[in-house]
């Protein structure tokens, strides 16, 4: 299991902290542990780190139409650096 972390900016963080609960189903199929984490000045960077156990598959939904819809709803700024421990 590789332990990623990814941060971005977003839209809006109290919007983007309602969606937890959503984009720890979406990341469910690939990880678990899934953990978001603010800024504790209050700017808009955003962090999120997950214990993946399917990379490819997780790598490959990134990819996909629904994971862009589930970005833009939850108010995810472009662009998304992923880092792994």
């Amino acid at each position: 299991m590789s332990k990623f972390i990814a941060t971005h900016a977003v839209a809006d963080v109290a919007r983007w902290k309602s969606f937890d609960a959503e984009r720890t189903a979406a990341f469910a199929p690939f990880a678990t542990d899934v953990t978001s984490y603010t800024d504790p000045k209050g700017g808009k960077t955003v962090a999120l780190t997950v214990n993946v156990h399917d990379v490819a598959g997780m790598q490959a939904f990134m990819q996909t139409p629904a994971a862009a819809a589930i970005m833009e709803k939850h108010g995810v700024l472009q662009p998304v650096t992923f880092l792994t421990a």
